[in-house]
């Protein structure tokens, strides 16, 4: 298990799909994430901005 950089008591992630079962890191876990959410936003939109943006909104009307 080192060689996935994993030790004993570490927390892994499974993920099974036809026929395969993978044991994923948290790091790899979220990257794989990342990846997928990344090719829902459309290019050129920070939902990082939209967020702030929202938030400045919310807080206008308290």
């Amino acid at each position: 298990m080192r060689s996935a950089g994993l030790r004993e008591g570490d927390t892994v992630f499974v993920h099974a799909t036809e026929g395969e079962v993978q044991l994923l890191s948290p790091r790899t876990a979220m990257q794989q994430a990342q990846a997928m959410v990344r090719k829902l936003i459309p290019e050129g939109v920070s939902l990082v901005d939209e967020l702030i943006e929202q938030r400045r909104r919310e807080a206008g009307r308290g």
